[in-house]
């Protein structure tokens, strides 16, 4: 019996053929960029419960999420850190070292992952090189500032149906799919501040409703009927 090789893909194609590529600031580089890139990039496998970002360091590296789910998390004035929002394929970790600034959130893997690395020197020089390519940054930027505007509001939402729907949403857009893989109870709980027999049975009701398809344990995909929850919330 025959088997077919594997098949082989160009160094160079990497970031051309990467899922989050759209999401990445080495995918959007024009390809004469990302060649001289590509040798300084690492992919890396994360486990669930890894620490991928401390909070407070300058980071030597800029680390792409191509798959698995992130929580970010902010030490409070009390210094005990607490869960801020959750992140996944195409969001940016280390952003601030290359600018020689500190990370202002930690990250914990909730799932097993992957990821692409990158010396943060190597990529603020490429930059540097080329202004016209500072917008990219500048749109990186935007984009964590609005994500963690967008958790923060999921807060002041009343209702944990709400509250869990608004955050089903954001994770389906940050993991590119109307399928979303469901972050543990006991994780939804310690975003929403709540307890997790509370978020179980919220599921259910959802469920229940029609408003949450559950396709097995881990999966789920919102109906569209969900956004008859958000009428009237003031």
């Amino acid at each position: 019996m025959t088997t077919n090789p594997p098949l082989l893909i160009d160094a160079n194609q990497r970031c051309q053929l990467c899922a989050a590529r759209m999401n990445c600031v080495v995918g959007q580089l024009p390809r004469s960029h990302q060649e001289r890139l590509d040798p300084l990039i690492r992919e890396l496998d994360f486990s669930k419960g890894e620490q991928l970002q401390v909070e407070g360091i300058e980071p030597s590296t800029v680390r792409t999420i191509k798959l698995g789910t992130v929580m970010l998390r902010r030490a409070g004035p009390d210094g005990q850190s607490r869960p801020v929002g959750l992140a996944g394929r195409g969001h940016l970790l280390g952003l601030w070292g290359m600018i020689g600034m500190k990370t202002q959130v930690g990250a914990e893997a909730l799932s097993a992952g992957r990821l692409c690395e990158l010396p943060a020197a190597a990529l603020a020089n490429t930059l540097g090189k080329d202004p016209a390519l500072n917008g990219l940054m500048q749109r990186q930027m935007h984009r964590a500032f609005a994500r963690l505007a967008d958790w923060g509001q999921v807060m002041r939402l009343r209702g944990l149906h709400r509250q869990i729907v608004a955050a089903l949403m954001l994770l389906a857009q940050e993991q590119g799919t109307r399928t979303v893989h469901l972050p543990s109870q006991i994780a939804m709980a310690a975003l929403l501040a709540t307890t997790r027999e509370s978020v179980a049975r919220t599921l259910r009701q959802l469920q229940d409703a029609g408003h949450l398809l559950r396709h097995d344990r881990w999966h789920g995909e919102l109906s569209g009927t969900h956004m008859e929850l958000f009428k009237d919330t003031d």
